[in-house]
């Protein structure tokens, strides 16, 4: 992993401090999602930017690390496979946290979804298991004052 800050790393998207190369040069780094179809005539440039990348299994693992120790208000949302709706829990321990890790990097649960707030802002991540790489694709909402 290069050498970023959090901030950055949190975005995926800043360039190593000794080589200057993009995370991307390993995995594409988060890139955006295109604004869907636009149906109801809502204005779609109030929504949030949805931004997605592939992760390697460490990454996975580090994304996590990260979480544990610099989010608060962690929620934690997987559905199990056979169950009809996902099940909402507060990550209140590392223990938590790890066990759904484990989860989606074994393949038993193919998807999950961590809602955190990390430097005021909200933030969702959803997960995904595609085998040999994890799709992530992230949601940031500004939190308001």
């Amino acid at each position: 992993m290069p050498d970023i800050t959090r901030r950055d790393w949190f975005r995926l998207s800043a360039k190593s401090k000794t080589d200057g190369r993009r995370i991307g040069q390993q995995s594409p780094g988060l890139q955006a999602i295109p604004q869907p179809v636009n149906h109801d005539g809502i204005d779609l440039s109030e929504l949030p930017p949805m931004r997605e990348a592939l992760l390697s299994p460490e990454q996975i693992r580090e994304l996590f690390a990260d979480i544990e120790t610099h989010a608060v208000d962690i929620l934690l949302m997987q559905r199990s496979p056979g169950a009809a709706r996902a099940s909402a829990s507060r990550a209140t321990t590392t223990g938590q946290l790890a066990a759904a890790r484990d989860s989606l990097l074994a393949g038993t649960v193919p998807r999950i979804q961590l809602r955190y707030r990390w430097d005021n802002t909200d933030w969702i991540d959803t997960l995904e298991n595609r085998d040999t790489e994890f799709r992530l694709v992230r949601i940031a909402h500004r939190a308001r004052l």
